[in-house]
């Protein structure tokens, strides 16, 4: 166990966490509290496993660390507070267009009572969200379903907000899709969106490469000014533009103090085990990018103006 967990990352670049996650797993230290094991098919389940469960996964350890549908930085709480702006009712028609597990879609319907459309690259991701939001009754006002961000399009405004978290980092066309984004809006509608940004100043520092062999998609980032000038050319309002690192930093640091304080680690089998060593070792090396400045994490609030792109130059740009 050792040995896989510190051959890929340097000892000086741990953060406390790692450290007592390491505690934990080789039998040290004391656990707060019971655990709260959620299985691979999105159905909560208690601590006694059955010999027929599949074997815990990547994203039942990341609903660990910020909650059932939460697949990336960040928990209930803190997308509520990021979609503060858009200034959700319940008359209004959301999107989601990196909707995940559809938790914070449904978080959102839950606080506003509003309608989310949520939209999730990965199909079988995709799946599972909605398996979530009809075990939770809000497959009408939540729906999560898979979409290609490289060719997608949305009926012409059909929505009043959109929120797009880590959405387009690893989006080859990046333009294309903020175009449909726009379309998608009503009048006056609003985007959130978070996503990693490049320092071009740092580029070649080896941490972006450790960090980029983690994603799933191959990256394609932006530095903050290429997004400004994408968003100003379409048509958008810029009204924010803030470097949000540093929190997402600390939901990362949250969740693993959250999970380190409710899974008794070291109850797990060892296949598990090796799933959060793995999971660890890849938010260890998003901190290491973090910290080198290779890579940030940016916030953008804009507002679809009176000028917009025509229809046809999204067409013409699938060719």
């Amino acid at each position: 166990m050792a040995s896989r967990a510190d051959s890929p990352v340097h000892a000086a670049a741990r953060p406390s966490w790692f450290a007592r996650i390491m505690s934990r797993l080789r039998g040290d230290g004391e656990v707060a509290a019971a655990p709260v094991v959620r299985r691979r098919r999105v159905v909560a389940a208690t601590a006694d496993t059955s010999e027929d469960e599949p074997p815990l996964d990547a994203l039942a350890v990341r609903q660990w660390l910020w909650g059932e549908g939460f697949s990336i930085p960040g928990n209930a709480d803190y997308v509520l507070k990021l979609v503060k702006p858009l200034a959700a009712t319940p008359a209004m028609s959301l999107l989601d267009v990196a909707a995940g597990l559809g938790g914070p879609a449904r978080a959102i319907v839950q606080a506003f009572d509003t309608y989310v459309t949520g939209l999730e690259r990965n199909h079988e991701i995709a799946q599972r969200g909605l398996e979530l939001s009809v075990l939770h009754g809000r497959q009408k006002r939540a729906p999560i379903s898979g979409f290609d961000p490289e060719a997608f399009e949305l009926k012409t405004g059909a929505f009043d907000g959109i929120l797009a978290r880590d959405a387009t980092y690893m989006v080859q066309d990046k333009e294309r899709f903020m175009r449909v984004l726009i379309l998608g809006l009503k009048p006056r509608g609003a985007l959130v969106l978070t996503d990693y940004v490049l320092d071009p100043a740092q580029a070649g520092r080896p941490e972006l490469g450790l960090w980029t062999a983690l994603q799933p998609h191959k990256p394609s980032l932006w530095t903050v000014q290429q997004y400004v000038d994408c968003f100003k050319s379409l048509g958008f309002e810029v009204h924010v533009v803030e470097d949000v690192t540093h929190d997402i930093k600390q939901q990362i640091i949250l969740g693993w103090d959250h999970l380190i304080q409710t899974v008794d680690i070291r109850s797990l089998p060892r296949p598990d085990k090796l799933v959060i060593v793995s999971e660890a070792e890849h938010w260890v090396k998003t901190i290491m990018a973090f910290d080198a400045g290779v890579v940030k994490a940016y916030r953008f609030y804009v507002v679809a103006g009176s000028t917009r792109p025509p229809l046809s130059s999204i067409r013409k740009s699938r060719k």
